[in-house]
C-alpha cells in the first residue's frame, strides 16, 4: 500500500432523514473540528453536491427509461458521503523514487461520484481501450465518475469508472493536490438489482446484494489487508491494463 493522501470525511447522518431510526449504525453522527466556519461551509457544500448528484441520477432514469421514483425510492435515506481529499507529505518524508501512488486504482461504491478537483496534474481514467488517460477539470468545471451501483443496475452497459491518483512531481518534489468528492451511495438496506430490461439480451452479470453489503464487502480487504474478492471485475480490468501498458512499452 504505496497511497499517500489524507481525507476527512462526512456523510449522512440519522438525524438528516426525519422519520427514519438507524439500526445499523451506517448513519451516524459526523465529528467536527473547532474551526470557526467550517462545518456551515463545508455542509454547505454537502447540500448542493447532494442536489447535482440527484439531478444526475434523475437524468440516469430518463436515460435508461425508467421512472423517477424507481431510483428515488431506493435513495430516500442514502449514505451519502463527503470525502475531502489532500495529496501532499512534507518534504523529506518520502523517496522520490519510490512506487509511489497518491491513491491506487479502484471503483467508486455508489450510484454517481461528483467530484470537485483542482487543476493539478495526477487523476487518470481507464478507458474501454485499456489504457489509462489522464484528466484534469476544465475551469469552473466539476467532473462526474459512474460508481459500482450505475454498474450494477445496468449489468456493467455503463460500467464504473475505474480510476486513480498518480502523485504530480514537479521539479523533483510533490506538488499539492486536493479534491472533494461526493458518493450517492443509495440507502443501505436498499437491494442493488439490474434492470430486467438490461437482461433481455444477456445473461446476468451480478447478484443482487443491498448497498450496505456491497460496501462492506469493498472495505474489507483494505481495512483487513486481505485480498478483496468483491473487487474482481475491477482488478480483472487493472491486470489487463498492466498487460498493455507491457505490451505498448515493449513495442517502444
Amino acid at each position: 500500500m504505496n497511497d499517500f493522501f489524507e481525507a476527512f470525511n462526512i456523510g449522512s447522518s440519522e438525524a438528516d432523514f426525519p422519520g427514519f431510526t438507524d439500526e445499523t449504525g451506517d448513519y451516524a453522527a459526523n465529528t467536527w473540528p473547532d474551526t470557526p466556519g467550517f462545518e456551515e461551509r463545508v455542509s454547505t457544500y454537502f447540500a448542493e453536491a447532494r442536489r447535482v448528484a440527484y439531478t444526475l441520477q434523475d437524468a440516469f432514469a430518463d436515460a435508461l427509461g425508467v421512472d423517477r421514483d424507481v431510483f428515488g425510492a431506493v435513495s430516500d435515506h442514502p449514505i451519502n458521503v463527503l470525502r475531502m481529499n489532500n495529496y501532499a507529505l512534507p518534504p523529506g518524508s518520502i523517496e522520490l523514487g519510490a512506487d509511489l501512488t497518491g491513491m491506487g486504482e479502484h471503483t467508486d461504491y455508489g450510484m454517481v461520484t461528483v467530484l470537485w478537483a483542482d487543476r493539478v496534474e495526477g487523476l487518470q481514467v481507464l478507458g474501454r481501450d485499456g489504457r489509462w488517460h489522464d484528466v484534469m477539470p476544465a475551469e469552473g468545471a466539476l467532473l462526474v465518475n459512474l460508481g459500482d451501483i450505475a454498474a450494477r443496475v445496468t449489468n456493467d452497459e455503463w460500467m464504473s469508472t475505474l480510476h486513480r491518483v498518480k502523485p504530480p512531481i514537479v521539479d523533483g518534489t510533490i506538488k499539492r493536490r486536493r479534491s472533494a468528492a461526493f458518493f450517492h451511495d443509495w440507502n443501505a438496506d436498499a437491494v442493488i438489482r439490474t434492470l430486467p430490461a438490461m437482461l433481455e439480451h444477456s445473461e446476468p452479470v451480478y447478484e443482487p446484494v443491498t448497498v450496505a453489503e456491497h460496501v462492506q464487502a469493498k472495505l474489507r480487504g483494505s481495512r483487513a489487508g486481505v485480498k478483496n474478492t468483491a473487487a474482481a471485475r475491477e482488478q480483472a480490468r487493472v491486470e489487463a491494463a498492466q498487460v498493455e501498458a507491457a505490451q505498448v512499452e515493449a513495442a517502444l
